[in-house]
């Protein structure tokens, strides 16, 4: 289960980058100053701030510091750290909030400079700010339309207790522990002793709920742990591994009924219905990527232990038809990128075949990232009228799937921009 985070000052930043027009920015925006002086990468993310405050980000703090000044704000334990193998690389550290968002602890095991940049995922996003964003407002479905119990052959799942409507967002959940990625550069015992740490200084209830997660790699029990159920995250631009009690539940298929959208201004993961869903359905991720053929999605299935035995793989045909459609999107995209690929209704043509691949394999979620393709194409070719309307496409699409806030629609957003003549191509 992977997934990147940005780090949290990424939308701010974009922001900053873009000469608003006075229409964009709502009057109650005005006095927000985007781009606050500051001392480092990151900024607090998403609380309406006067023009005239600076915003600077926490000092840096490990176990020295916390020693020396008899403080460590805004974590809620003095950090423990261990020393790296070589001289001149960072302490690792174990950094832990029990109250985010007024609802879970978070243990961080990173470095005290990317626990310093990364701060701003403590703050509660001003609620206005986050609702303009993302252009709606966030609305979770409550009380939950799920209940989670035992399923035979399958272990825990999470299954719906009433109709579910396509786009509906059943949950929002904020990881309890995320940890660093690579720990080469520590001692792995020392890692394990840090990784232990975070997981007795959270609350109670959440520590005992992440030791009922399943673990299928072996090795001490948390790694095993977080190495089995997490997403990946970045904490400012740097690789870390992010636990997500609830959405942990959730079993694969290969063809799923869900899926995730994450905001890197606060490390909420939404998860949200890919169609309708009838009382008695489980609800299910895709673990892997959802182009890949089924002989791909098998190999990286068995890393987390099972066999699929989905709708999908267990029916031979629908599985060898479903390779063939894939196949052929994998195809026309090489196509797409050919050097020779200049006229526009072969173009087109290969653009309805895809979409019409798509809307059958159940790759909707990967549709804004095909027409952020084509509109490179067409923008190659000189046609930025086409051009800005794949754009457009991209950005609608990402923004549902991906997350207003997303690398991928951060990205589409700025290429938009420049379509539109602020920055010459």
């Amino acid at each position: 289960m992977r997934y990147h985070i940005l780090a949290p000052a990424l939308w701010l930043a974009y922001l900053a980058t873009v000469d608003a027009q006075p229409s964009e920015v709502p009057g109650w925006l005005k006095d927000y100053n985007f781009d606050p002086p500051r001392e480092c990468s990151s900024d607090h993310a998403g609380p309406l701030n006067p023009k005239e405050t600076e915003s600077t980000c926490s000092l840096l703090v490990d176990d020295e510091t916390a020693f020396e000044r008899r403080s460590w704000q805004p974590w809620m334990f003095p950090p423990v750290c261990i020393e790296p193998e070589k001289p001149g690389d960072s302490k690792l550290c174990v950094f832990t909030y029990t109250k985010l968002r007024g609802e879970t602890g978070i243990s961080i095991v990173t470095t005290p400079e990317i626990a310093a940049a990364a701060m701003g995922v403590l703050e509660d996003p001003d609620p206005r700010w986050e609702n303009w964003a993302r252009d709606r407002p966030l609305v979770v479905s409550h009380p939950p339309p799920y209940e989670v119990r035992e399923l035979k052959d399958k272990g825990m799942g999470v299954i719906a207790n009433r109709t579910i409507r396509k786009d509906e967002v059943v949950m929002l959940r904020y990881p309890v522990i995320v940890r660093v990625m690579d720990p080469r550069p520590w001692k792995h015992q020392d890692v394990m002793k840090l990784l232990h740490r975070a997981a007795v200084q959270l609350p109670a209830k959440d520590g005992l709920e992440m030791l009922k997660l399943a673990h299928s790699k072996g090795g001490y029990i948390i790694d095993d742990i977080v190495n089995t159920n997490s997403f990946g995250v970045l904490l400012d631009n740097v690789d870390h591994s992010g636990l997500y009690l609830d959405v942990s539940r959730l079993n694969h298929a290969c063809q799923p009924n869900m899926f995730s959208r994450f905001s890197s201004t606060t490390l909420g993961m939404e998860v949200v219905a890919y169609r309708d869903i009838e009382p008695g359905e489980e609800l299910t991720f895709s673990y892997t990527p959802l182009n890949l053929l089924s002989e791909q999605r098998q190999s990286l299935i068995r890393e987390w232990g099972f066999n699929c035995t989905c709708s999908l793989c267990s029916s031979p045909d629908e599985s060898a038809a479903s390779d063939r459609r894939r196949s052929r999107i994998q195809e026309l995209l090489a196509e797409l990128d050919s050097p020779d690929m200049r006229s526009h209704a072969a173009i087109q043509k290969k653009v309805d075949e895809i979409l019409s691949l798509c809307a059958k394999e159940g790759l909707a979620a990967q549709v804004g990232d095909f027409h952020t393709i084509v509109a490179e194409l067409y923008s190659g070719l000189g046609d930025l009228n086409l051009a800005r309307r794949h754009a457009e496409l991209a950005v609608k699409e990402l923004m549902h799937y991906a997350g207003h806030d997303h690398e991928r629609t951060l990205s589409a957003l700025s290429f938009l921009k420049k379509l539109d003549g602020s920055i010459k191509i």
